[in-house]
């Protein structure tokens, strides 16, 4: 299944000046079930060493997927990587991969999200649906964007872009599986506390539509 509630790492950006791996685990503890490691500056013993760290964790149940690259994430027993327009393409790494990875996609349009689904991506995130300080230049798309891109798409959809758990449930609402962050997961105060209030979010909205 794919998790509901991400937390997409960003070098040093959303930790709050805490160590990555205990910022992971404290997440988890909390209730965030997937998480995409986009660490473009470590270096690949220093993925691995993550990676290695995070093991626990996965036999836990949660999804440990890394951005782009592919290499690592078999040599380090992920669970998949998270693609992006200009990363490899979802058929090579799914050939690379094997068909039980989990294989994600960052899109930015309903049509560029409906490509992702036709190559064999498992899920998309669509961005950004609020304004979020990490792309200023990007206005923030709305719920209504949202609606039309989940609209007929075969995937499940993660939001991503300003997100935070009272918006949770308009985001459900709106047509998407899951969420994701960065800051307003990695950089709370209380890590364990942010995770379960995502959760929490999720669960309520879950309730009240069955």
């Amino acid at each position: 299944m794919i998790p509901r509630v991400f937390f997409f790492t960003d070098g040093e950006r959303g930790l709050a000046g805490r160590p990555l791996v205990r910022v992971i685990q404290e997440l988890v503890a909390g209730g965030v079930d997937g998480i995409v490691l986009r660490e473009f500056e470590r270096s690949g013993s220093e993925l691995l060493e993550v990676i290695d760290a995070l093991q626990a964790m996965r036999q836990a149940g949660a999804r440990l997927l890394l951005s782009r690259r592919l290499d690592l994430a078999r040599a380090g027993a992920c669970d998949g990587v998270h693609l992006a327009a200009d990363s490899i393409a979802i058929a090579e790494a799914r050939r690379f991969l094997g068909p039980e990875a989990l294989i994600g996609y960052s899109a930015h349009s309903q049509e560029e999200a409906h490509g992702a689904a036709r190559a064999g991506a498992n899920y998309v995130s669509l961005s950004p649906v609020y304004s979020t300080q990490s792309k200023p230049r990007l206005p923030g798309r709305g719920l209504s964007w949202l609606a039309q891109a989940c609209q007929d798409l075969e995937v499940p959809v993660l939001a991503l872009g300003g997100v935070t758990p009272a918006r949770t449930d308009g985001i459900l609402s709106s047509g998407a599986w899951g969420v994701a962050a960065v800051s307003a997961l990695g950089a709370a105060n209380d890590l364990r506390g942010a995770a379960r209030a995502f959760r929490a979010a999720i669960e309520e909205t879950e309730s009240t539509c069955a």
